[in-house]
């Protein structure tokens, strides 16, 4: 997956002003049904694009587990949760390619621009599924294979379709697939 991964070196990319305009992430997650006291898991996690706002929506009582296998992006993340005020509503969590390395279930599940990277798909789904609460939320933003401007490899990214059967094969029901963004998209669903 290495040969895959966002390098860390490009980490303020992610925060980018056009980025923030493009997928206004406290928008999507509020419109996700990301609610007050939930328990968020952000799976590739990165320097904390959703994890932040995710916190701000899941308040006080809720908790927010930033995953990541890139330590750097976490000592970032850790960093601007400070800045912010919401390192007591987020936990960071460093795994492997193959291991969530999480002690609580969700009811919450984000996979933003991260599926493309992985090598095992049914592997990792399976693992980070076993972490979904019964009804649980399932969402996954992808690079749209059909644009070219930006993001990774073609080849690299995977069809709505294909990623839709997947999740069919896991009990995930009520899939819907939309347009995010000029070159992505989003798939939800919850556990049943």
């Amino acid at each position: 997956m290495a040969g895959k991964r966002f390098h860390s070196s490009k980490k303020k990319k992610l925060f980018a002003e056009k980025r923030l305009k493009s997928l206004k992430p406290a928008q999507l997650l509020t419109e996700l049904n990301l609610e007050a006291g939930d328990i968020f898991i952000d799976i590739g996690a990165g320097n904390g694009f959703f994890s932040l706002p995710g916190a701000e929506i899941v308040g006080e009582k809720g908790k927010v587990y930033s995953v990541d296998v890139q330590i750097d992006m976490l000592l970032d993340l850790k960093h601007r949760a400070q800045q912010a005020g919401l390192s007591d509503r987020i936990e960071i969590c460093k795994s492997d390619d193959n291991d969530a390395n999480l002690h609580q279930k969700a009811d919450f599940m984000l996979f933003a621009y991260l599926f493309h990277e992985v090598e095992e798909k049914d592997q990792f789904l399976d693992n980070y599924f076993k972490f979904l609460k019964k009804g649980s939320k399932v969402v996954f933003i992808e690079w749209d294979p059909s644009q070219r401007e930006e993001g990774p490899p073609l080849h690299h990214r995977i069809e709505k379709d294909d990623l839709k059967s997947m999740l069919e094969e896991r009990a995930i029901k009520n899939i819907k697939i939309k347009e995010i963004d000029y070159n992505s998209y989003l798939v939800s669903g919850r556990k049943v």
